[in-house]
Order: structure tokens, then sequence, then C-alpha cells
């Protein structure tokens, strides 16, 4: 077995050599980003953080080439019992799980659930002990998370700084659980179990044992001198944070007193037709944000059932939608009446999509590494592959200015980092004549969605990594300069800015944490438009081109708004 991985980019390494795809890696990335906020500030008796262990944890999953929702639901498998969700309470409550299940998927909440109901329960572990064929798929997988769990912990040492009746448990169920391990057909990891439990019985403590710890052994180990200084930090911090409550609420109370139709119109949906979602709201950041929408909008999942979609955009002479199913491999349309067809199979994994002046489909490639065009007779044109004589990242997101110039984003989602050729992650112009592509900015991390300002010359870019949108300036040539902060998406909630589209008036509408972002051109944040799955990208679409439609994971999602938005 390979060193566990310690870091996320250790464990995103290893799920890229191990051909995990793009769909999967994003789903492990939003369960790590989830993990930070639940588990920051925790430490096992060692000193081990916290987050470290349970990335270790999942790398020991994804060596046995579990599913991504395992290895995802691995980074969370202790969240009911110690993440800290801001309410100071245990267990799985409805709200918790609401909210897990919104951020990861079902699959991923059902297993991070079962894990403390299943946590060595007898009955169980009896039937995988006698009849391994008779455990249902959720507890299979959730004994694998548990096993890996205690491998973790005994390779690392951490069960020494327990206490002794606590790490005698983790060795003896370690014990068991390679017997278990060997008769699901796991037997290299069976071997790693029983090799780990002789390593810590014959281990010494490279660290004094402290005398008191909390009541599940996770502590800080803190220096002597300076545990009064901790101490200190501790109470000025509880201190910012009761001031920062209280300023929280009188904000709320201002604003119900103030404008109770505007707090009122912040519930946006509720379900009492087909295809109507309940549960939508706008989340209002400004009084304008309201004046967005009809009073009668209504969140509406229009097509589902897929597996990762994105990149979509309006055929206006079809009255249809294009929109991608990356891991699908395939492009769908969906048409007015509702029914879904395929447009292209396979698609090269395409994710952006859009049109060129002469409405020909444009489509980012992951699969092939490339720009494409889909000319009338359905034959498809390679636009951009190389760039100086090596080949591209993998195309991600494509708009098109009006004089025929295409700029793309260019991530390396996707591949392996010794399939990398080029030396960033840049974006890219194609000139109107498809002679020459040129980088026009090298400076992204893992660049995204853009978009064009109505008046063409501004140019919205955003960083998935840094989650932050920056705006450049866009000169005659096509050249980009400025490099502004927009706007800066880093929240507590999983999340990263992704597609991403301007309405006529120059608002910005952003995939972010949570549903869509909506900025005025002064980059003043308006509001957020709540999405029940992660949305990826939107688009402006039907004849008068008010309805944002959202791709969104397994759907596609749309909403009417009162300003129309920028036609492709």
């Amino acid at each position: 077995m390979h060193s566990c991985a310690q870091t996320n980019i250790q464990l995103f390494n290893q799920l890229r050599r191990d051909a995990y795809s793009d769909g999967d890696l994003n789903l492990v990335r939003h369960a790590y980003e989830s993990a930070m906020v639940l588990f920051s500030g925790r430490f096992q008796p060692s000193g081990k953080s916290f987050i470290a262990h349970v990335v270790g944890t999942a790398s020991i999953l994804a060596w046995l080439r579990l599913p991504a929702p395992v290895v995802a639901a691995a980074l969370l498998h202790n969240a009911y019992g110690n993440g800290d969700f801001g309410d100071g309470r245990r267990g799985a409550t409805r709200s918790r799980r609401r909210r897990i299940r919104e951020t990861l998927g079902p699959e991923v909440e059902a297993y991070v659930a079962k894990f403390p109901a299943l946590y060595w329960e007898r009955e169980i572990t009896h039937v995988a002990r006698h009849n391994p064929d008779k455990l249902n798929p959720v507890d299979r997988a959730v004994l694998l998370i548990l096993f890996a769990d205690h491998l973790e912990h005994l390779v690392d040492h951490d069960v020494l700084y327990y206490e002794e009746t606590a790490a005698r448990g983790y060795i003896d169920h370690s014990i068991i659980a390679a017997e278990i391990a060997e008769k699901l057909g796991l037997s290299e990891f069976a071997i790693k179990l029983r090799e780990a439990v002789r390593e810590t019985q014959g281990a010494e403590l490279s660290l004094k044992r402290l005398a008191h710890s909390g009541k599940n052994g996770s502590v800080v180990i803190v220096p002597k001198s300076c545990r009064k200084r901790i101490a200190v930090g501790v109470v000025e911090n509880l201190i910012v944070a009761a001031t920062k409550t209280q300023r929280k609420f009188r904000r709320v109370i201002k604003l119900a007193h103030g404008n109770l139709r505007t707090v009122v119109k912040m519930i946006l949906v509720r379900s009492n037709g087909k295809g109507n979602l309940g549960g939508g709201v706008l989340e209002i950041k400004s009084e304008e944000f309201t004046s967005l929408f009809p009073s009668d909008a209504r969140l509406e999942r229009v097509a589902s059932g897929f597996r990762f979609t994105e990149g979509p955009v309006w055929i206006d002479e079809e009255k249809a939608l294009l929109f991608s199913d990356i891991l699908a491999n395939r492009i769908h349309r969906l048409l007015a009446d509702g029914r879904v067809m395929t447009f292209r199979e396979p698609s090269g994994s395409s994710n952006g999509l859009t049109r060129d002046k002469k409405g020909t489909l444009i489509a980012c490639e992951h699969a092939s590494r490339r720009v494409t065009r889909t000319e009338a007779n359905g034959s498809i044109a390679a636009l951009a592959e190389t760039y100086r004589g090596k080949r591209l990242n993998s195309p991600n997101d494509v708009t098109v200015k009006s004089d025929g110039s295409i700029y793309f984003t260019d991530p390396n989602y996707g591949i392996e980092p010794e399939e990398q050729q080029q030396p960033v992650q840049g974006v890219y112009r194609l000139s109107p004549d498809g002679n020459e592509l040129t980088l026009v900015a090298d400076d992204f991390i893992r660049p995204n969605g853009l978009a064009f300002s109505p008046d063409e010359k501004k140019l919205y870019i955003d960083d998935s990594e840094r989650r932050h949108i920056r705006v450049f300036d866009v000169h005659a040539d096509g050249s980009l300069s400025g490099s502004d902060l927009f706007y800066d998406m880093n929240t507590d909630i999983p999340g990263s800015p992704d597609g991403m589209k301007v309405d006529v008036e120059g608002r910005v509408y952003c995939t972010g944490a949570r549903g869509i972002w909506v900025f005025d051109n002064t980059s003043k944040y308006l509001g957020t438009i709540i999405t029940p799955e992660k949305p990826s990208n939107c688009a402006w679409g039907d004849d008068d081109r008010r309805s944002l439609y959202i791709t969104a994971v397994t759907s596609v999602y749309k909403i009417r708004v009162n300003t129309p938005g920028m036609k492709v």
C-alpha cells in the first residue's frame, strides 16, 4: 500500500493517478471543503490534526478503489459526532442531514449518518463475520470506512495516545476488521491491518501522553509556555464571536421591522405542482435583488437523471437548450415540451458550450483536450488543441466576442500531473480567423467560467481554486490587462465559482456556494438564488432570454427573471 495521504494535495494527486473522474474529484473536493469547516481546530491526542486523519482514511479507501461517494464520506465519517455545526449539539439532526445531503448528495449523507449508528454494532458485525454476502451495500461501505479509520489510527500510532482502554479497543477491533476484510475478498487490506496491529503492539510513545483529555480523546497539545496565551486567545475569540452574533441579530431585527415585504419575498418557492421545488429561496443581500424576479417566479426542475451536467447554451431557432453531461460523454438537447434527446455522443466529455457568429456550436472537450466546432453537417472540426507545440490541459469554459474571437479557460482538471504539458493553467484567445492562439492570462490556479460585459470592454473570469472573480480590461487587439479583483466568493460553505453569465444591464450571475450569486456591475453582492443541487453553470434562454437555465449535478433547473440576459 502507498503511504496514506495526509494533505488534500496528496489525496487529489492519488485520485488522479488512480483514474477517478472529474466528477469524482469534484465530489471529494466538496467533501474536503466541508470537512475543513466542520473539523477545523480539532486535533488527535498525538497532536495530529483531525483533518489529516480523515484525509488518511479517505486515502486508504481510494487505494481500495472504492467509489467516490465512499471516499467522500470517509472525509466526514465523524461529522455527526465531532463536527462543529455551530449549534453546540451532537448527533445527526434533521437540519444537519439536510445540509450535508444538499451539498454532497443523498448517497454520501447516508454513509455519514450510518457510521455512528453502525459503529461496531453487534448484529452487523456478526453478519459480516459469518454471512458477509448478506450485507447490504450501505453497511458494507460503512464497515470499510470504519476499518480504514482504524488502519489510519494504527499506521500513524495515533491510538497509543488514547487512554489505555480505548487504545486496546482499537487494536482488538482491528483484529476483527482484518478477519471481516478477508471474508469480503480484501486480502491485501486484511494483511495491512494485521501488520499495523503488530507494529502498534510493539511501538512506544514518542511523546508523553497527556494526563487529561476531552471525552472523545480529541485535544490540542499545547506547550506549557503557551498555555496562558492560548487561554487568553480563547476568551478573546469568544468575546468577538458574541459581538458578531449580537450585530447579526440586530441587523435581522432591523430588516424585519423596516421591510417586512422583503423578508416575506425571501420565500420564493413552495411545492404545489409538478416540477416546482419546495424550499427554494432567494438569499437577499440587497433590496434590488427581489426586483430582479417576477412575483410568481418559481425554480423548476426541467430535466433530471444525468451524471454531471454542465455548459448550457440556448439555441434560438430550435427553441431548445443544449447542455453537456460530462461523465456520460454526451451532449443533450432539451426541447420546449420537456423531452430530452441526444445531440452528440461521444462528446469528448464536453464541458462549456457556446455558439460562434455563424451560430455553430463551440465546445470545450475534456477528454480530447481541445476546443471544437460542430459543423452544419455534424462533422467536428478542432479549433485549438495545442499551444506552442504542446497539448492544452483541459479546456473548460468558452465565450465568443462579437468580432468572432473565442476566449476559453484551460485548467488541468481530469488529467494526470505527468500529462500536463502547459506550464500554466491559462486563459486563451483564438483570433476570428482561427489562425492565432494567444495566451491572454497566465496567473490563475484554476481558471473556470468567463463572460463579457455588455459593451465587451470587460471580461470577467473566475478562479475556482482561489474562489474569486477577477475583471480584466479588453483592448482592441483582444489582449487583456487590469486583473482587478471583482469579488471574493470565499465562504465557510462548500462550493466554488464555476460558470457565469451577464444580463443586458451588466449584472453578473456566477455559480458558487449554495447557488447562483448575483452582482451588479460595480461588484456589489445582491443575493443568491439557492439551488437544491450544487450548480455548475447557467445560460439565458427562451424567446425573451428571461429564463435562467441552471445545470446542477444530476439536473437542469430554470427560473424566470425580469431583465433579459446577453444573447449568445
